[in-house]
């Protein structure tokens, strides 16, 4: 698809005008579009956020310095935009669908916009728990006026969208979360065998990866998780860190606390993904590689203390510890062998959530040819 960058005083024209904030949208983005290039559908991309600095290199990318280098849009997802900008947004480009992601007032201004424009506005949720749990939606949610579509990642998902749906006339819809088919591709293609052998680990050597995150409670959480190691000599266990970091967090705490049966992976050397495919278990404090390892048939275990809920440990495709005698214990009922009684469709998460998506998108623009 031949596209390239646009100044802001070019008029532009397009099927899909993407509009992207964080950086888990925009990861679902890029396997949508990958699918219309196939299909040769014309897209373009506004990113503003974190996903200015995903996209910056994409030939699609609207440049608005307004959206990519913005500062206060970056760090407050209810910083607001210039009204006259979204105005002159609205005038420079035309598009038939208008997809957005829910994380920013920004994106539903964007989305407003459009009600009087005739293009059709799909909001995307990339986010498995209940909307109305999840803060980083909300400045979307008190912006938004006007949309036609929610597209949703599981059937469990789309009944907490039932009420908002309502109140803006809009339909809701469950297409699936397209990060997940990263998973799906990275477990087609890995050799573990050869992966072991790489990571110089012996065929029987039992596994367990730990996920990481940034939030608050993390640092105690992992100290938990490494004082429970202490009691699974036996076991390696590989440590990744968020992509956001430098590790420095999780090494300093394995210096000090672990024995020599944990090892800190590096970005650049294996994704979690890949390292997960040799894992017995995959464990985490409130990281979303839960939610892949899950929907992969991985067996999870969160670290958090019992006032932590979300829709894994509810709906039992997770368990949880809190201290770390109860945790080595899970750890080593899950290399044996054990499993969640629950599975993962009970979710109702579609299967090919990129084709899913991008074919309501080709058949949208079919209906409105016609």
């Amino acid at each position: 698809m031949p596209v390239s960058h646009s100044s802001e005083t070019d008029y532009i024209k397009t099927a899909i005008l993407f509009v992207a904030y964080d950086q888990g949208e925009s990861n679902a983005f890029i396997r949508i579009q990958e699918r219309l290039k196939s299909a040769n559908i014309p897209y373009r991309i506004l990113a503003m956020g974190r996903a200015a600095e995903v996209f910056k290199d994409d030939p699609a990318l609207i440049q608005i310095d307004a959206l990519t280098h913005n500062d206060a849009l970056f760090d407050n997802r209810n910083q607001a935009l210039n009204q006259s900008l979204v105005y002159h947004l609205a005038e420079m480009i035309s598009a038939k669908i208008v997809y957005t992601g829910m994380a920013s007032r920004a994106q539903a201004q964007i989305a407003n916009i459009w009600e009087r424009r005739g293009a059709r506005v799909i909001a995307f949720y990339d986010n498995f728990e209940p909307v109305d749990s999840i803060s980083y939606v909300q400045p979307f949610l008190d912006e938004l006026s006007y949309v036609d579509e929610f597209h949703v990642p599981s059937k469990t998902t789309a009944a907490s969208f039932q009420g908002i749906a309502q109140s803006k006339g809009a339909m809701v819809k469950v297409t699936g979360q397209p990060t997940l088919e990263e998973w799906d591709t990275i477990y087609q293609e890995t050799d573990t065998d050869l992966l072991r052998e790489t990571l110089n680990i012996p065929p029987h050597q039992p596994v367990v990866l730990f996920a990481g995150d940034y939030s608050k409670s993390y640092p105690k959480a992992f100290q938990t998780f490494i004082e429970a190691t202490r009691l699974l000599p036996d076991t390696l266990f590989l440590v990744t860190y968020h992509p956001k970091f430098d590790g420095g967090l999780e090494r300093r705490i394995i210096d000090s606390m672990a024995g020599g049966n944990v090892h800190l992976l590096h970005h650049g050397t294996y994704s979690t993904a890949t390292l997960s495919t040799i894992a017995s278990a995959v464990i985490v404090h409130k990281s979303s590689v839960a939610q892949q390892a899950i929907y992969r048939g991985k067996p999870v275990i969160y670290v958090t203390d019992q006032s932590y809920q979300n829709l894994m440990l509810t709906e039992q495709l997770a368990i949880r510890a809190s201290f770390p005698k109860p945790l080595a214990l899970m750890i080593k009922a899950h290399i044996l062998g054990y499993r969640p009684p629950a599975i993962a469709e009970q979710l109702g998460i579609p299967d090919a959530p990129s084709k899913t998506i991008s074919k309501l998108m080709i058949d949208g623009l079919r209906r409105k040819s016609d």
